[in-house]
């Protein structure tokens, strides 16, 4: 299958440095073409996993067989006159924007509506899925497949998908602040930014393994011995209302994307 992304920004990047990394393996891309209103980075990142940037997005969608809908949404109609005479099946992340809007702007098209977060670039992606009705049972195979070569797939009601992308999109930012401030904490006590960085991304992996075979209360308790490290930095996040300044953070994203 050879697929063209039209647009080449972060997270675009991150699913084609992730297809690029399943390469060999059933249902990953034959090829990856790349359009952007900025050729430049179309062309860095076709040279990075081994595409074709092409001089535009019509050219693109008339040479892939599935196109990747990467754009801003507020672009959407622009882009759409230009891919839609093609009629190649299309898989949209834009945020905020619905099935029903993506059918409406490309008509004869079958949308797929996909909301990813960054972990595609290293195959441990989640991606929130919607198939619109003119999805076939072929083409959702094929999807199916294709996404789950960079991550775990899970099918959800479309009035669940700002939830979902509150959850899973946005926590890869959440824990990036987090680590920031552990490797703040560990140079403030003589750790090289080097090794409190090693030290938090490891910790973070682990606990995201650990957190696919173990409830987070059961986990948390086991960490935290009673009298230990663990109890006492767990009890000041708890003063300061940890539980809290999460919640708050939800409910930001979720007021941003609705409007």
């Amino acid at each position: 299958m050879k697929i063209g992304f039209v647009g080449a920004g972060n997270m675009a990047t991150a699913l084609a440095r992730g297809w690029k990394a399943a390469e060999g393996e059933p249902g990953a891309p034959e090829a990856m073409l790349f359009s952007d209103a900025d050729p430049e980075r179309a062309h860095r990142l076709a040279e990075e996993v081994g595409g074709e940037a092409v001089g535009g997005n019509r050219e693109l969608a008339e040479s892939a067989d599935l196109i990747v809908l990467a754009v801003k949404p507020n672009t959407l109609d622009e882009v759409a006159g230009e891919v839609a005479g093609a009629e190649k099946p299309v898989i949209s992340i834009l945020a905020g924007t619905t099935v029903e809007t993506l059918e409406r702007a490309l008509p004869g098209v079958a949308p797929i509506r996909v909301m990813p977060n960054l972990g595609a670039q290293v195959r441990e992606a989640v991606l929130c899925v919607v198939y619109g009705d003119r999805v076939d049972p072929d083409l959702r195979k094929r999807a199916e497949g294709l996404l789950a070569l960079v991550g775990e797939v899970i099918e959800l009601d479309e009035g669940l998908i700002d939830a979902a992308t509150a959850i899973m999109g946005c926590t890869p930012g959440y824990l990036a602040l987090m680590a920031e401030a552990l490797v703040e904490a560990g140079r403030r006590e003589g750790l090289t930014e080097r090794q409190s960085q090693a030290m938090a991304a490891k910790a973070m992996s682990a606990t995201g393994g650990l957190l696919e075979i173990r409830e987070p209360s059961e986990l948390r308790k086991a960490v935290a011995s009673p009298g230990g490290m663990t109890e006492a930095g767990l009890e000041a996040l708890e003063e300061r209302d940890f539980r809290g300044a999460i919640q708050a953070a939800v409910d930001a994203s979720l007021a941003r994307v609705r409007g």
